[in-house]
């Protein structure tokens, strides 16, 4: 594979187009086993540094957003598609979404209101001890989750300090002001465009409101089991939870 070839992607399934985004370390086979592809055609990518893509800087939101819109127009895919993420890919999907066409979008477990990192934490997430803090902060999220599950996840990351320090650019070199003014184009949405923000974890008290003042349309809701994989711990439940929110 070329520094300049396409994200590495699959399609699987027949019905409307649902594009779906991986988190931070992990790569397109843990959507696996969930069931997308029995009601859409779904484009599973592989996120720049991460499976079969290429492992060439520059890793972060921004360019995945690029990326993945050179990929469907490197194919010639012209379906506006539903949009689907995880984690990191939850922030990605949002971001595509205010750049280029889409049906709606869920986002799955992931915040967008954030902050600078602590210096402190900057220096471990820059560090040796990159591994041991970033498995550390993933064992704080698993929750509910199968324990057969969870060591599976933990067999199939991929902890390049390298290209996750990439992705977490935002939070290890921006201060708030910069944050909240990329936030803003992040989350620069069609008024009407359908949005769900589906937790596992607790996103705070006051997050929906935070959310709405930018996006007004968006419904946030609590998943049926406490982890930052819903869509892993109960899949029926998550896939009849989208086909009613994206009304496919």
């Amino acid at each position: 594979m070329t520094d300049n070839a396409p994200l590495a992607h699959e399609f699987a399934g027949t019905g409307p187009l649902l594009l779906a985004i991986h988190g931070i370390t992990e790569n397109r086979r843990f959507w696996d086993g969930i069931g997308l592809e029995d009601h859409f055609r779904v484009l599973r990518v592989d996120l720049r540094g991460y499976g079969d893509s290429p492992r060439t800087p520059p890793y972060g939101i921004d360019r995945s957003i690029d990326d993945i819109h050179d990929l469907l127009t490197s194919i010639g895919e012209t379906e506006t598609p539903f949009v689907l993420g995880h984690s990191l890919g939850g922030v990605i999907a949002t971001g595509y979404a205010a750049q280029h066409p889409a049906r709606a979008v869920v986002n799955v477990d992931q915040s967008l209101r954030v902050g600078p990192l602590p210096d402190h934490m900057k220096e471990l997430v820059r560090g040796e001890q990159f591994e041991q803090v970033i498995t550390s902060m993933f064992d704080g999220v698993y929750g509910e989750l199968d324990p057969e599950l969870v060591s599976q996840i933990k067999l199939a990351r991929d902890l390049d300090q390298t290209v996750f320090t990439g992705y977490w650019t935002p939070l290890l070199e921006w201060d708030q002001a910069a944050l909240d003014t990329w936030m803003d184009r992040i989350t620069a949405l069609r008024p009407d465009l359908p949005y769900l923000s589906l937790h596992g974890t607790d996103p705070g008290t006051d997050y929906a409101a935070w959310l709405h003042e930018r996006v007004p349309a968006a419904v946030i809701e609590q998943a049926t089991v406490e982890t930052h994989y819903p869509h892993l711990a109960d899949p029926s439940w998550f896939v009849s939870r989208i086909l009613k929110f994206f009304d496919a």
